[in-house]
């Protein structure tokens, strides 16, 4: 099973995350490709992709690592309209590029934050709508786009998977364990998610916290890899944790690391 690093977890220019990642010890990594973190942006890759993948497997080389897989975002999922579909294709058409080249296979996109008070069922129509594109964007470029399942988005918890897969029977998902412990929803809720997982991200959490101490809160790590195990699940998964939170970074990494490895 692949486990790997998010450079997301570094509040740092992707190069250095790329040489934090290896440094605690990973062989391989998850790029985050979301704009509001700077690290690495769909748009220059829409712009010249070979490029940018040149420039990231160079990098990648030199710090010693892989990529395993993407975290992405090309805009709102909600958003219907003309431009934003453009915008859409055309990152997803660089991206692909770029993930074949770098030999990575799956990229996860979440679906973008509702506004404050809307109800998740006017929006989930446009997020199976804009899904299902995705989905058959991936099939054409030959990767795999999926879907994150994540707090105050119209894609937040077991019913709404539920809604999209009726939906997009295709569609596949990125499990991560700490949007449904903020929302107080057990395992055994969420766990069908798993058969249509990809990728898988974790981290601690607790009710209302998206992030918490390896430790302190209610992610059942080892229950998790013990499922994942029994599935004979490839991965990968990412060790995923928020880059500002006031602790120690590096030892809670290792700490859920040491559970991913161990369970």
């Amino acid at each position: 099973m692949i486990t790997a690093c998010a450079t997301v977890s570094f509040r740092k220019d992707w190069p250095t995350a790329l040489r934090e990642a290896a440094r605690l010890g990973f062989a391989h990594v998850d790029l985050c490709a979301i704009p509001v973190f700077d690290q690495l942006h769909p748009e220059r890759m829409a712009r010249d992709p070979d490029g940018q993948a040149a420039e990231i497997g160079e990098a990648l080389r030199q710090a010693g690592v892989r990529a395993s897989s993407f975290n992405a975002n090309v805009g709102s999922v909600i958003d219907r309209t003309a431009e934003a579909a453009a915008k859409r294709e055309r990152e997803w058409r660089g991206l692909a590029r770029v993930m074949k080249l770098l030999g990575a296979r799956t990229a996860s996109f979440y679906t973008g934050y509702l506004a404050q008070g809307s109800p998740w069922r006017d929006a989930l129509a446009a997020v199976a709508a804009t899904a299902a594109e995705m989905v058959e964007a991936a099939r054409r470029l030959e990767v795999e786009f999926v879907i994150e399942p994540h707090f105050d988005t119209p894609v937040s918890g077991p019913e709404q998977v539920r809604a999209l897969l009726a939906a997009i029977p295709d569609l596949r998902f990125t499990y991560d364990p700490s949007h449904f412990a903020m929302q107080d929803l057990p395992f055994d809720e969420t766990a069908f998610i798993l058969e249509r997982a990809s990728l898988v991200h974790l981290r601690d959490a607790a009710s209302g916290r998206m992030h918490v101490r390896c430790g302190e809160g209610t992610v059942d790590i080892p229950r998790l890899m013990s499922v994942l195990r029994a599935r004979a699940f490839p991965g990968p998964v990412v060790v995923e944790c928020l880059p500002d939170s006031p602790w120690n970074l590096d030892d809670d990494i290792l700490a859920v690391r040491r559970l991913v490895d161990d369970g």
